[in-house]
């Protein structure tokens, strides 16, 4: 069964890069389509500069997800049950997620610091963070990195006072697990998405016209959002993780019975607060919310 989630990573992996593995001739197709999910159309003069920006990010966001699922298969083979430990698919997939997002944070945020050329079109106000990202994406990049690190630490904490009955688990194990370690990735990576969001935020634009600058909100906000997201997949990987691995190696038949239904049913709980808050993020378009924040006095379809 293991074997069936590692491809499916992979296939999912893959399948985020319709630019890449689509010839040459039919590109222009593909960029369509993610035109329309901006909510923008692509001028020709800027078509070429676009496309090679996506390309980019499309690839490492590929390479990234790959390298995630190769990091947690090694990861998965030194558990103490092996690669046939009941969790393995939540690992790689959390490694495809991780890694992907990763990747893509810095194909994104590297392409908008780029140096400036060419003219600059003036805009009466600048815009801000909440400009380019939406409500539900930056509260989850801001609140799930702390989480998961309470995550484990409550586990150390029922882990001391013998919550757990005659677990296989040590507080060295804990503090060094592959749930611990995404943990501190993803308070890190916030961070660090902070502090580079900032820059991008104070880096000038390069537009020589209205739908050159709005595109490059669409692309901004792209980087952004790409910066907000890896956090968020650190996060919540490791919340999940830390879960399967804790109650996979706890007394759950014995004095730990209790810890381990407690333990169950808060995992439901946030997996189903996670799930709806990405259905409500999806639905709401967040590919369109710079439009709608920065542009919607003006008429629907590309800006004059």
């Amino acid at each position: 069964m293991s074997v069936v989630f590692l491809l499916c990573a992979i296939t999912v992996v893959v399948s985020q890069a319709p630019l890449t593995a689509s010839k040459p001739a039919n590109r222009a197709r593909e960029l369509d389509k993610y035109a329309r999910r901006m909510g923008i159309a692509v001028p020709a003069e800027i078509e070429h500069r676009v496309t090679a920006r996506l390309l980019r990010r499309e690839r490492l966001l590929t390479i990234g997800g790959l390298v995630g699922i190769a990091v947690a298969t090694g990861v998965a083979l030194l558990l103490p049950a092996g690669f046939d430990a009941p969790y393995v698919g939540v690992l790689v997939f959390a490694g495809a997620g991780v890694g992907g997002s990763a990747a893509a944070a810095v194909a994104s945020s590297t392409s908008e610091l780029s140096p400036l050329t060419g003219p600059r079109v003036a805009r009466s106000s600048v815009p801000g963070h909440a400009d380019y990202v939406p409500t539900l994406e930056r509260l989850g990049s801001r609140l799930l990195p702390p989480l998961a690190l309470l995550t484990i630490v409550a586990a150390a904490v029922a882990l001391n006072v013998g919550a757990l009955g005659e677990a296989r688990l040590t507080p060295a194990y804990l503090w060094g697990s592959a749930g611990a370690w995404l943990a501190y990735a993803a308070v890190a990576g916030l961070v660090f998405a902070e502090l580079l969001a900032r820059r991008i935020l104070r880096t000038g634009q390069q537009a020589a016209t209205t739908t050159d600058l709005a595109w490059n909100d669409a692309l901004r906000s792209q980087a952004l959002r790409d910066l907000a997201t890896a956090p968020i997949a650190f996060g919540f990987s490791s919340i999940l993780v830390t879960f399967f691995d804790v109650g996979s190696l706890s007394d759950y038949q014995g004095a730990g019975a209790v810890a381990a239904a407690v333990g169950l049913g808060l995992l439901v709980l946030i997996a189903t607060i996670g799930c709806t808050l990405v259905v409500a993020d999806l639905v709401s378009k967040p590919q369109q919310h710079y439009w709608r924040r920065l542009w919607a006095d003006r008429a629907a379809g590309a800006p004059a």
